[in-house]
């Protein structure tokens, strides 16, 4: 049995990791090898996490839940500021995390992640001062001891900032091994050299790959909430873009990453949801499920919710009132059957692991797919 995490022992590592963040900096250690991924190592189990807006439990709850699944564990614990620093989230609830991942020996990689118009970012990435500065802020977040390593989420990057960002990340990556500690960065999918996705174009696969210690591919988001209602991530996308980041990247510094959202389509906006969330509505409404196993370009495996939510009703007394017609709903959702057709092309590809966005109200048996004797077959 795991020894349980207290409040108290969250503080004191709280306050540990504030003293770090602030204390002179140590003299630099010789240059650390760091292998992510020995021989006969079973790949990556990774997950962002980060609480729901209207969410007060500590996000710990949801890694303790299957504490023996988790490789690492990645925190949006950090956001950047137009000056380069980095704002803590929310300190106290990630020293809780924290705690109890080190007690259960998960790495701890806090994400530090852009919140703000892309312009700005690319601004500190390129402006000389400024990125020194932001480059400083992040190495005080390294030197814990509590932290193994740093991810990078910077998203909607101009094209333009293609060759700042790379140069940025080859200068943090080369320090952050000095310390011992490892570099994530987080891409989004591409499929080729000119995908016509103008928001990847900035991320240099190639380049980013002989740098980082790790590249986690957000393979996710192929068809957005925007438009009509269609899958995420088919299973088929998700194969061209393992094939083509195989091409680029060493294939045991690719983490791919999928979703474990649902979207629902029929109302005054999209909404994105839980698989949990997903059950409660076809309960609630009668609605029927249609898993979709292939479609015209391969294998799919997402599955199909539709249900009606009814109008309002007419007053008992009136004679004249039409009521309205039921609004039709379509939710697009996937379960453990998605999961295992990921986990699949991880060991088919022979990638360095997966990591899930996010794990909170998912299918439960997924850990069922992700359980320990699994990933020890899976290379």
């Amino acid at each position: 049995m795991h020894r349980p995490f207290k409040l108290g022992s969250a503080l004191f590592w709280s306050a540990l990791l504030l003293f770090c963040l602030t204390g002179s900096r140590p003299p630099d250690p010789p240059a650390a090898v760091i292998d992510l991924n020995p021989p006969n190592r079973p790949p990556i189990i990774a997950a962002w996490l980060r609480g729901a807006r209207a969410a007060s439990g500590p996000i710990v709850v949801t890694v303790a839940s299957h504490v023996n699944s988790y490789s690492e564990v990645s925190a949006f614990s950090y956001t950047i500021e137009r000056d380069g620093s980095l704002t803590a989230n929310n300190p106290v609830r990630d020293a809780v995390l924290v705690d109890f991942a080190r007690l259960n020996g998960i790495r701890v990689v806090p994400t530090i992640s852009s919140t703000w118009e892309a312009t700005s970012i690319t601004h500190v990435l390129q402006d000389p001062t400024l990125r020194a500065a932001h480059i400083n802020a992040i190495l005080q977040v390294a030197r814990s001891p509590l932290v193994d390593g740093i991810d990078l989420d910077y998203e909607n990057l101009p094209p333009d900032a293609r060759q700042a960002f790379t140069d940025f990340v080859t200068s943090l990556a080369s320090l952050l091994h000095r310390e011992g500690k490892t570099l994530s960065v987080t891409v989004p999918p591409k499929v080729s050299d000119d995908d016509a996705c103008v928001i990847c174009r900035f991320s240099d696969y190639a380049a980013l790959g002989v740098a980082a210690d790790q590249i986690r591919i957000m393979a996710y988001e192929f068809h957005g909430k925007n438009g009509g209602p269609g899958p995420d991530a088919p299973i088929w996308w998700i194969r061209q873009v393992a094939s083509y980041a195989v091409s680029r990247i060493p294939r045991e510094k690719i983490i791919l990453g999928i979703h474990l959202y649902a979207y629902d389509w029929g109302g005054k906006e999209t909404t994105a949801m839980w698989w949990s969330d997903v059950q409660a509505l076809k309960k609630r409404y009668g609605g029927e499920v249609h898993y979709v196993d292939m479609d015209a370009n391969g294998v799919v495996g997402e599955s199909v919710l539709t249900y009606s939510v009814p109008g309002p009703r007419c007053p008992r007394h009136s004679l004249d009132c039409d009521p309205p017609p039921p609004e039709d709903h379509t939710v697009w959702f996937v379960d453990a059957r998605y999961v295992r057709a990921s986990w699949d092309l991880v060991k088919e590809f022979r990638l360095g692991g997966i990591v899930l966005w996010r794990p909170g109200g998912e299918d439960p048996a997924i850990w069922d797919v992700l359980k320990p004797s699994s990933s020890i077959a899976a290379h």
